[in-house]
Parts: structure tokens; C-alpha cells; sequence
């Protein structure tokens, strides 16, 4: 999948801390629509020469946390990805949004990094050209969501285009890369990039498939489903956006004058994109470990911008087509049939409800879930989340529970979860 072009090897330099030996690391401070500028004048954020080599410069939290969002502007390039990173413990172990404008169809997608492995937990099927745009990576409980703007201009939408379950980290620095390019790099990164409360819808799924995983884990070809492809010549099509013509053009010149795509990406650092897949689609991975499973499951959310008809194409390519619940006890059944084939699952069964339906009832009961599971039952992540300041787990966990006990339905769920919460206050961490 040599078109992904993370360029991750840009980031393969673990972070060098500063000394934060004197900072009231034990004191709250704003961590909800704050930018990182002021974090930076309070001693919690930094960035700079050393956290990645010459080409990307990265700001980012001092203090560790756990349910975040990072919004940022981003002046795109077409050779280089625009990055929001969260839960970063380093480069080789963090979770990443990424818009990669010379992917085919793909330019949007959430990626995770486990020891140097890359696995692609999320794609939208989209096309977008080299310019500045508003993006959003989120994470509460063990859910990613990402969003992006059409244009710099825009605000970015309520629904996120694309989320993903997964269980790899609990928690971790909050921040952004910026690309040298830019006149003023840290500057850029620490004005423009705001440290938000997460966020809660997702977009409803349409279908839900079995697939077969394929890739290496190197940056280059990371694990990921193994899709339907139908890659067209830009040139053969009507319709399509101009920009798109326009990189077919270059494409077309340097191929006329003797450049093979090799040389393309050596010299210029990228290859134009010249063509589009027409069986590209929007999908969402859950619980996507390929070191536990050679399968996954993915919920898809979107059919392709340009030919409909990509979902069920892609129904041909599955392992097993799911029907998709029309309610939350069909969930819970489907969640616990599913469970026994995928054992490793971390993430329950309001997970499950969450990615399948959307709505922010089933985000708090998961969050909750989060919590009880990493603090009381199987404490996987703990020595992880025992980084993250007292205060904001507090202040989270009772953010929750004054948000579900407004709840009129679902009421036995509702109470249940209420008891998760004041178990964990009550033990302590």
C-alpha cells in the first residue's frame, strides 16, 4: 500500500521530555478548550527541534491523559500527511489522524501504532486536494473518532466522518504535528491547536462485514482489511474534482518525460495521483488486532463518492456479511455471538452499541466501562492509567455520572452504570 505515505519514518524519534520537575504537576489547570500556546506558558506543552527529525515539528502535552480531542488547523501539503496525535506515549506507540491527499479515494483515516506496528483502524472515502483544513481527533473510553472540514474555512462537522473501537492504549500526551514548511512551525502548532472535551455522536452503520486482514505492519504497508479495489484513470472519468485533473496532468508530463513512479517519489516525494477507486468506502474497525485475530470485523458508514454500489461490492470480498441490529439487545446478542469468535475483545458490549448506532448514551456507558475495567476488573492498561492526574479522572468519572443520571431510558443500564462509578470513586485508584 505504498500510497499511504504517512512518512511515519519522519517520526520514528521517541520524545525527548523536558525537565517538568518544577511544574505543579499535582495542581488542576484548564485541559478543555484551552490551546496549547497557554499550556506552553504554564510549563504543560512543548514542542520543537528533537521530538522529530527536520520535518515535522510536534507539540504536545507534558501531562498525560485519557478522554481528550485535539482541533487544529492544518496547512496540507501533498507529500506530507496533516497529524493529530493522541494518547502519545512515543512515536512508535501513539494513536494518529491523517489527511493524505495522493492516497486513491482514502485521503482520510485513523491509524494506530504499537511498537513500530501500524495497523489502519479507520478510512473515508474521499478525495481531497493539498490545502488548509480544520481537523479533530478524539478519543473517550476506547473509542477514536476524526474529523475534518472541507476547507479551511469550514467548521467541522457535529457527526464525526469516521471512528473506530480499539483497546491498545489508555492514555497519553495530547497534541499536533505541523509540517517545517510552514514559516513559523511550534508557533503554528501550539496557536492553532485547542485541548477539547471529547465528543459523542458517531454516524449510524450501514452494513457490517468479516474480512480477512493483509499487510506487513511496516509504515509502508500497514495492516488492514483486505478490500475490493478498483482503481480508474483520472483522465477516463467525467465529473470529478478539478484538482484531481490537475494531478492526473502532472502525473501524465513526468511520465512523458522518461520519470517512473519511483523516481517521481524519490525526487518530489510523492507521486500525483492519477487514479481514483471506485470501490473505496467508508469503514470502521473494531477491536482490529492482527496479532490476535487474522480477521476483522468493520462497520461501514459510507458508499463511494463516485459510483454507488462500492458496499456491496464489497460484500463479495467478506468472510461473513452481518445483519445489522436494530436495537440494543440485538446488539448485546450479536456483541456476545461474535465475542466467542474474537475472545481477545476488550471493548463490551455498549462498545458495540456505540459504533453500531451512535448515539452519546451508549459513549458514556462505554467510557464508564473504560474506566471499571481498567481500574477494577482486569486492569490492563493500569500502570497507564496511573499516569494520568487524579484530578482529571475525578473530574471526569463525575462528569459522567452527572450526564447518565439525567437518563429517562434504559434505566437498568443506566443504574448499573451508575454503580460502576461510585465503586470507583469509593475504592480509589
Amino acid at each position: 500500500m505504498p500510497d499511504l505515505v504517512l512518512d511515519y519514518h519522519r517520526l520514528k524519534t521517541p520524545i525527548d521530555h523536558p525537565d517538568t520537575s518544577v511544574t505543579r504537576t499535582k495542581l488542576e489547570y484548564p485541559t478543555d478548550g484551552v490551546a496549547l500556546i497557554y499550556l506552553v506558558a504554564i510549563n504543560k506543552a512543548y514542542g520543537g527541534k528533537g521530538l522529530v527529525d527536520n520535518s515535522y515539528t510536534t507539540m504536545v502535552t507534558t501531562d498525560v491523559f485519557t478522554d481528550k480531542a485535539v482541533n487544529t488547523f492544518v496547512g496540507l501539503y501533498t507529500d506530507a500527511p496533516a497529524i493529530v496525535v493522541l494518547r502519545y506515549n512515543d512515536a512508535r506507540n501513539s494513536y494518529y489522524n491523517a489527511i493524505v491527499p495522493v492516497r486513491s479515494t482514502s485521503d482520510h483515516v485513523i491509524l494506530k501504532v504499537v511498537a513500530g506496528t501500524s495497523t489502519i483502524l479507520a478510512t473515508e472515502s474521499v478525495d481531497l486536494s493539498p490545502a488548509p483544513y480544520r481537523t479533530r481527533l478524539s478519543v473517550s473510553g476506547s473509542t477514536l473518532k476524526s474529523y475534518r472540514s472541507n476547507s479551511f474555512d469550514d467548521a467541522l462537522p457535529s457527526t464525526p466522518q469516521i471512528s473506530a473501537t480499539d483497546t491498545a492504549f489508555s492514555s497519553g500526551m495530547m497534541g499536533s504535528t505541523v509540517l517545517r514548511k510552514d514559516p513559523y512551525p511550534n508557533l503554528t502548532s501550539a496557536f492553532l491547536s485547542v485541548l477539547e472535551a471529547p465528543t459523542s455522536y458517531l454516524a449510524s452503520v450501514q452494513t457490517i462485514i468479516e474480512l480477512n486482514i493483509e499487510g506487513s505492519g511496516k509504515l509502508d504497508d500497514p495492516f488492514r482489511p483486505v478490500l475490493n479495489k478498483n482503481l480508474v484513470e483520472i483522465n477516463s472519468l467525467q465529473g470529478l474534482p478539478d484538482f484531481l485533473y490537475l494531478e492526473a496532468k502532472k502525473y501524465q508530463i513526468l511520465r512523458s518525460k522518461g520519470f517512473t513512479d519511483e523516481e517521481m517519489r524519490l525526487i518530489f516525494g510523492y507521486i500525483p495521483q492519477h487514479q481514483v477507486d471506485l470501490d473505496s468506502i467508508s469503514w470502521e474497525a473494531f477491536e482490529f488486532h492482527p496479532d490476535k485475530a487474522n480477521t476483522v470485523i468493520i462497520t461501514i458508514t459510507g458508499d463511494n463518492p463516485y459510483q454507488s454500489g462500492a458496499i456491496d461490492r464489497q460484500k463479495s470480498k467478506a468472510k461473513r456479511v452481518i445483519k445489522v441490529p436494530k436495537d440494543y439487545n440485538e446488539a448485546i446478542t450479536l456483541y456476545n455471538q461474535l465475542k466467542k469468535d474474537y475472545p481477545h475483545w476488550l471493548a463490551g458490549k455498549d462498545n458495540f452499541a456505540y459504533q453500531i448506532f451512535g448515539l452519546e448514551e451508549f459513549d458514556w456507558f462505554q467510557n464508564i466501562d473504560f474506566y471499571y475495567g481498567e481500574f477494577i476488573e482486569h486492569k490492563t492498561h493500569y500502570d497507564q492509567l496511573k499516569r494520568v492526574p487524579d484530578w482529571e479522572i475525578r473530574n471526569r468519572l463525575l462528569e459522567l455520572r452527572e450526564k447518565i443520571s439525567r437518563m429517562t431510558i434504559l434505566t437498568d443500564e443506566r443504574n448499573k452504570h451508575l454503580r460502576k462509578i461510585d465503586e470507583i470513586l469509593r475504592k480509589g485508584w
